[in-house]
């Protein structure tokens, strides 16, 4: 009895490793497809959550600040995958704040910005 459960157990947990490594693949790929331009500056966010829906977003923008690309992925579990996030394409990274936003991705978008602000200053 307690073999299988332990047998069961072993199994769920290789498989979670399994499908994590399946979806840090996924990211890294993302990353590289999106910072795969000639110029301008890329950031990522993110907003962990013990058991509530987590949030991870990037930024690309231009050299002048303006939002070029964006995706979001947002979810709970290892399934989830990146997908556009057209909201703030287009605008300029000091104005995305003025923008009603979901609650949620405030805080990741937030840090996305202040990584290209870092960036943009180390350029100057």
């Amino acid at each position: 009895m307690w073999g299988a459960f332990i047998g069961v157990f072993v199994g769920i947990w290789l498989l979670q490793l399994a499908l994590t490594w399946v979806q840090m693949k996924h990211y890294q790929n993302t990353i590289r497809a999106m910072s795969n331009r000639s110029s301008g500056f890329l950031g990522t966010g993110v907003k962990k959550s013990k058991l509530g829906i987590g949030n991870v977003v990037i930024i690309v923008c231009d050299q002048q600040g303006v939002v070029q690309d964006s995706q979001i992925m947002s979810g709970v579990t290892v399934f989830v995958r990146f997908k556009k996030f057209d909201q703030i394409i287009g605008y300029p990274i000091d104005r995305i704040n003025d923008l009603d936003i979901i609650s949620d991705v405030e805080n990741p978008i937030q840090m996305a910005v202040n990584n290209i602000k870092e960036q943009m200053e180390k350029c100057i």
